[in-house]
């Protein structure tokens, strides 16, 4: 009778010690679960996500939380990075870049006020970044490019005229070239002294113009330069045509001369020529005893 009992007993025990462990593995996965929500919690709160995008790479400005200096670290960020809440991420564009520049009233070697647009293909080079946020800062082209060049510019542009930067393309192309060549120089100088990884890809100018004010004073000088040429040529078309007419009068003398006519004959001749060309005219012609003849002229 109590090997029942006991068989009962002990079932009952091991399913109690069965829902101990579900229940303890249930509170232990909870604790685990929570555990990283907490952990995932702490970094959104606490620590920052840098996520350049395909065009871009990333230079970390680290700033310790307690004590000591700012500094850039020397690796690139390029992907999805977690950084300290103190960590501040610059970001750089690594592909080719068009800075454009406008020049307002640049003097040539006349002293003529020239507009002059151009613009320069300008590159970071990838991998370099952390060189240059450390060595030349976040305003880099603000602060070392862009005056360099506009001096740059500024030099040329007095030294060539006018017409030629306005007109001349071979000019326009040693110009762009010079520009080009002093600005390489200038970063390779630079880097000499602290690493400067950028490049200079091409300088083109876009269009040269005199101000509106020296513009319109040409269109005016131009427009009386034509009215005086045509002037002239009208001019030297009446002379042309007085002097073709002196001469047909020379030759018309020479030749009543050498045929001994008299001037009512040279006409009656002259006449005859020109009815004779008049498209379906019948010319009858009767000489008579005087000096006119007697003509009849019937059309077709």
């Amino acid at each position: 009778m109590n090997m029942p009992t006991n068989n009962y007993n002990q079932r009952k025990l091991n399913a109690t010690e069965n829902n101990l462990l579900n229940v303890n593995f249930g509170q232990k996965l909870w604790f685990i679960v929570a555990a990283v929500i907490a952990v995932c919690a702490a970094c959104l709160i606490f620590f920052k996500f840098v996520n350049p995008s395909y065009d871009e790479e990333a230079a970390l400005k680290m700033k310790p939380i307690f004590f000591g200096n700012t500094r850039v670290d020397d690796e690139p960020v390029n992907s999805i990075t977690l950084i300290a809440p103190t960590t501040t991420a610059v970001y750089f564009n690594i592909l080719p870049q068009k800075k454009q520049f406008q020049f307002d009233d640049l003097l040539s070697n006349d002293n003529t006020p020239l507009d002059v647009n151009m613009y320069m293909i300008i590159q970071v080079r990838k991998g370099q970044t952390p060189s240059l946020l450390r060595n030349y800062g976040e305003e880099w082209f603000e602060n070392f490019i862009e005056p360099y060049f506009r001096n740059k510019v500024r030099e040329y542009v007095s030294s060539c005229s006018p017409f030629d930067l306005m007109s001349n393309r071979e000019v326009l192309s040693a110009f762009d070239n010079k520009i080009k060549q002093s600005m390489r120089q200038y970063v390779t100088s630079l880097s000499r002294k602290a690493n400067f990884p950028i490049d200079i890809q091409q300088v083109i100018t876009d269009r040269v113009m005199p101000n509106k004010e020296q513009l319109e004073e040409m269109n005016k000088t131009a427009a009386s330069i034509q009215a005086k040429q045509t002037q002239e040529k009208r001019a030297e078309m009446e002379l042309a045509r007085a002097k073709a007419e002196r001469n047909k009068a020379v030759a018309d003398k020479a030749y009543m001369t050498e045929l001994n006519l008299s001037p009512a004959q040279f006409i009656q001749l002259r006449a005859w020529d020109v009815i004779e060309k008049k498209h379906g005219a019948n010319i009858d012609v009767l000489v008579g005893g005087g000096e006119t003849p007697v003509w009849n002229i019937r059309r077709k």
